[in-house]
């Protein structure tokens, strides 16, 4: 199994799903913006792409690749991305703030 499209698919739609990230870290919170960078920050990446690049979803369907199939290679991607960023959003916080709480 190719894993390139799929890698390729996700870096198209990160920029989305990290501003998605840093606007709830700050609104949020560190734990709440960790969750939702992981379940709303794909809901905005997905809905950027389609907005912005959607002419590119032809070249998936050409490889055989589904929206579904998108979607779910993008969640299980952004939970390992997303992990190492979370410690180190969290890291900073501490050491900058001494709380978890941006406000």
């Amino acid at each position: 199994m190719n894993y390139r499209p799929y890698w390729q698919f996700y870096k198209a739609i990160f920029p989305f799903v990290v501003a998605t990230g840093l606007l709830t870290v700050w609104v949020f919170g560190v734990y709440w913006g960790y969750f939702l960078f992981c379940t709303l920050g794909i809901v905005a990446g997905f809905f950027g792409f389609k907005t912005f690049r959607k002419d590119e979803y032809y070249s998936y369907y050409n490889l055989g690749i589904t929206k579904y199939k998108l979607l779910l290679s993008s969640i299980i991607i952004n939970l390992l991305v997303g992990l190492p960023i979370f410690l180190v959003f969290l890291a900073l916080f501490l050491v900058i703030f001494g709380k978890t709480s941006s406000i």
